[in-house]
């Protein structure tokens, strides 16, 4: 008898592995790179005070472990959008014949925004942008004024 080891399940064995190296990994980063306070207390007050110290700690653990595992998903999808934005504002330049502006306001939000996410993201105190603002619009003077003036007979 033939064992065949190609089976649909042995090619499942090493993505589970990445994957659970991987979360390890995330995880490893998030406990290591979480600043640590050192508090003083009196000894009456020694009790009340590390509860709450430890439950700050805790809940900061588990931001960064979120944020960590958000940015697995995050940033390959930022990444992707930008190079996709650079794209796609060049073909736009090259199709309207080298309008900038055309090329511009594709570029400047697909490039725009965060490519990380932070715990305070996850928490709500900061704003989270995936999508940039536009570029700067020129005020109509400084636009007539490059423009050629025209003669009339």
């Amino acid at each position: 008898m033939i064992i065949d080891n190609n089976t649909p399940l042995s090619y499942l064995r090493p993505m589970k592995t990445l994957i659970i190296k991987g979360l390890a990994l995330g995880l490893f980063i998030a406990l290591t790179s979480s600043p640590l306070q050192a508090q003083t207390a009196s000894p009456t007050d020694q009790t009340a005070a590390a509860q709450p110290a430890q439950s700050a700690t805790g809940e900061d653990i588990g931001y960064g472990f979120g944020s960590v595992l958000a940015n697995m998903f995050y940033m390959p999808a930022k990444i992707t959008y930008a190079g996709l934005g650079l794209l796609t504002g060049g073909v736009g330049y090259l199709i309207t014949g080298g309008r900038a502006d055309v090329a511009n306001n594709i570029i400047y939000p697909a490039v725009g925004g965060h490519y990380v996410v932070t715990p305070n993201q996850l928490k709500g105190s900061e704003p989270l942008y995936f999508v940039g603002a536009p570029p700067a619009e020129i005020p109509q003077s400084a636009q007539s004024s490059t423009e050629s003036p025209t003669v009339t007979r």
